[in-house]
C-alpha cells in the first residue's frame, strides 16, 4: 500500500467521531454512505489502481494495495471490465455502506487507534492521535488539515482529497468554526478544486438523498413485499434506475436473491445487509452511529 499509515476512507471515518467515539451530528446523515463510497474511489484513484474523467470510472491497474477493502473494491472494478459512470460506482458501493463501515471499524482497531469497548468505539488514546509508526509519530488529521489551510505550504494529493471531501459534502464545520471557514474559505475553495478527479467524485455527493420511510410496523407484509420495500428504499437513496445494476444479493432472477428472501423469512425483516467478502448476511445496525455492534 501507499506510503501512508492509513487509508483515506479510515482517516474521513476518524473525522466523523470525536474524542469519546460519539459521531459528530454534521456526520449524522443519509450521505455517510456515499462519503465513505466517494472515499474509497478517491483513494483508488491517488494509488493509480482507477482511471476516471469527469464522468467514467475505469478499471486501470490490478496490483495489490494492501488494504483488504481497497483491494476488495479494486477487484470488483477490474472484473466489471468496462468503464462506469462514477455516479454508478458510488450508488453500487453505497448499497454496502455497513460492510464497509464495519471493515473500517476493524482495521482502525488492528491499527491501535480505536478501541472498542461494551460494543462502543473509542479512541486509542486520551487524545486523538495515532500510535507512533516506526519512531515516527504521525499527525493526525485533524491537526493536518487545519494546518494545512492556516499555513501556506502545497498540499499533498492526499489532502487535497481530503479537503475536497469535507467541502463538497458540506462537512467543512466539523473541522473548522465558521470563522474560520469565513476567514480561509477562499484558500479552503481553491484546494479543493485542485483535483479534478475528486471533483468529479465529491461532486456527486450533494445529489444523493435519502428517501422519506414511513414506518410500517403495523402493516402485516410478506418477506417479498418488505424486501421489495427495502429494495426500493435502496434504489431511491442511491439513485439506481437500472435493476442490473444491483448487486446480486438484491436483484431478482439470481440465486443470491433467493438466499436473501430466505434470511428475510427467517429473521421477519428485510432491514438487513450483506457482507460481499464472507458472504454473510446479518441484519442491519440501524443505530451504528457511534456504537459498533458485530
Amino acid at each position: 500500500m501507499e506510503n501512508n499509515f492509513l487509508s483515506i476512507p479510515e482517516e474521513i471515518f476518524l473525522l466523523s467521531i470525536d474524542e469519546n467515539g460519539k459521531q459528530h451530528d454534521n456526520f449524522r446523515n443519509e450521505k455517510f454512505d456515499v462519503i465513505i463510497s466517494s472515499a474509497i474511489l478517491m483513494n483508488l484513484a491517488l494509488l493509480h489502481s482507477i482511471d476516471a474523467d469527469m464522468k467514467y470510472i475505469i478499471p486501470d491497474k490490478t496490483n495489490e494495495i494492501g488494504d483488504l477493502l481497497l483491494d476488495g473494491v479494486t477487484d470488483e472494478i477490474v472484473e466489471y471490465g468496462n468503464k462506469r459512470r462514477i455516479e454508478d460506482w458510488v450508488s453500487h458501493l453505497g448499497i454496502h455502506g455497513q460492510y464497509f463501515r464495519d471493515e473500517i471499524i476493524d482495521s482502525l482497531v488492528r491499527k491501535g487507534v480505536l478501541k472498542i469497548e461494551n460494543e462502543q468505539v473509542f479512541w486509542f488514546f486520551s487524545k486523538r492521535k495515532y500510535p507512533r509508526v516506526g519512531g515516527e509519530e504521525l499527525e493526525e488529521v485533524q491537526s493536518r488539515i487545519r494546518n494545512l489551510i492556516f499555513g501556506n505550504d502545497l498540499p499533498d494529493e492526499r489532502d487535497i482529497v481530503i479537503v475536497s471531501i469535507l467541502s463538497n459534502s458540506n462537512l467543512l464545520q466539523t473541522v473548522f468554526s465558521k470563522e474560520e471557514i469565513q476567514k480561509y474559505g477562499d484558500r479552503i475553495s481553491i484546494i479543493a478544486k485542485m483535483d479534478f478527479i475528486g471533483q468529479a467524485i465529491a461532486g456527486n455527493l450533494d445529489t444523493y438523498k435519502i428517501p422519506t420511510v414511513i414506518d410500517s410496523i403495523f402493516k402485516k407484509q410478506s418477506p417479498e413485499e418488505m424486501l421489495e420495500e427495502h429494495i426500493a428504499s435502496l434504489k431511491t437513496k442511491f439513485r439506481v434506475t437500472n435493476d442490473d445494476n444491483l448487486p446480486e444479493w438484491i436483484r431478482k432472477g439470481t440465486d443470491q436473491y433467493e438466499l436473501t428472501l430466505d434470511f428475510v423469512r427467517e429473521k421477519g425483516t428485510a432491514d438487513i445487509t450483506f457482507n460481499p467478502r464472507s458472504k454473510e448476511y446479518s441484519r442491519l445496525n440501524l443505530n451504528y452511529y457511534g456504537s459498533y455492534v458485530q
